[in-house]
């Protein structure tokens, strides 16, 4: 199995999710290092996100997977953060076969004053065949 998940469409750009982390070993609530590097740019964090009990629809898992599903498109932004906020990612389809997904990634921790540090890089894929290979290898990744 991999050591990590990596998206890189183009060279240089690349997020990066390592493996899920069950910190308090009850399937709950996952950690998951993660990092960004675009252009000089490198950042990385640790997010909180959803455990093995909680619905799909909830989960980056089924965030993707829904992104994948709708690759004739939809209309304005969709979201997914995690708990604290220290990974969002956006996706935006422009209706002409490629969907524009952005990944920030902000400092760990709860940050009730929005004054943490952030970086984002937008990442560019084809709607079909790439975002449902993002989709199917970000999930077995995550589950695993």
């Amino acid at each position: 199995m991999s050591e990590a998940f990596v998206l890189q469409p183009f060279s240089g750009q690349r997020w990066i999710v390592h493996l899920p982390q069950d910190p308090y070993g009850d399937g709950y609530v996952y950690t998951i290092a993660t990092e960004l590097h675009d252009d000089g740019l490198t950042a990385s964090t640790v997010a909180k996100i959803d455990g093995q009990f909680f619905d799909l629809d909830t989960t980056l898992s089924g965030f993707v997977q829904g992104l994948a599903a709708d690759w004739q498109g939809w209309n304005g932004v969709r979201t997914w953060t995690s708990w604290e906020r220290e990974l969002a990612i956006d996706a935006r389809h422009d209706g002409r076969g490629y969907v524009l997904l952005g990944v920030t990634l902000r400092a760990p921790g709860l940050d009730l004053d929005d004054t943490a540090w952030s970086a984002r890089a937008v990442f560019v894929l084809e709607a079909g065949e790439a975002m449902t290979r993002c989709a199917a290898d970000l999930s077995h990744f995550l589950r695993s």
